[in-house]
């Protein structure tokens, strides 16, 4: 039996401009999810239904992928900002990776809140939050924020280039948006970048 392998060389390899997914609408009902993930090493299922509807808001944070020099600084700021202990919000990040590498990537990059695994990309796709390829991967998450309010309605949703570094614009719109529909005061997540 004769095999062809093609083998593709990433050595010269050029990012074409960032097309940004089509975000789900604002005042949209947000889709609800279960998903695994992992904080402080313990692996656990996450059910947005739990939170919201019950007295939450909930920010989530879409990423493609573990290890991106240019989204650490932002989950590593909304971890510092503390946003996630208050008791009327949950914060969580969603990647198309395992278990295994966010629990690498929360231990080593100090991130304290749960980090959640859309291996095959149907949550991300439900928030209309999917690139079709990005850097040799096909179907991960868009980089971008979703506020959902305690009523399921979508308040922001927003993408950025998952390469553009960050300038913290995207984290203080998703703290007003928060503000609006939570109310109190929010730690400021750009310090922290």
């Amino acid at each position: 039996m004769f095999f062809t392998h093609t083998i593709w060389s990433f050595a010269g390899f050029i990012p074409e401009a960032h097309e940004s997914a089509r975000m789900i609408d604002p005042g949209m009902k947000a889709p609800d999810f279960s998903l695994p993930g992992i904080v402080d090493g313990q692996p656990d299922y996450y059910d947005l239904h739990r939170f919201v509807g019950h007295g939450h808001a909930a920010v989530l944070y879409f990423y493609p992928t573990d290890f991106v020099p240019t989204i650490t600084p932002d989950l590593q700021a909304l971890s510092d900002a503390g946003w996630h202990d208050r008791s009327d919000l949950v914060v969580w990040a969603i990647s198309s990776d395992s278990l295994f590498a966010h629990e690498e990537y929360a231990k080593t990059r100090d991130i304290g809140f749960p980090l959640l695994s859309d291996l095959h990309v149907g949550i991300a796709d439900g928030y209309d939050a999917v690139l079709e390829d990005w850097r040799g991967h096909n179907g991960v998450p868009d980089r971008g924020i979703v506020v959902v309010d305690d009523d399921w309605t979508v308040q922001l949703a927003t993408s950025t280039d998952p390469l553009a570094e960050p300038d913290g614009s995207a984290l203080n719109t998703a703290r007003n948006a928060v503000r609006n529909c939570r109310g109190g005061d929010l730690a400021d997540p750009t310090e922290h970048i």
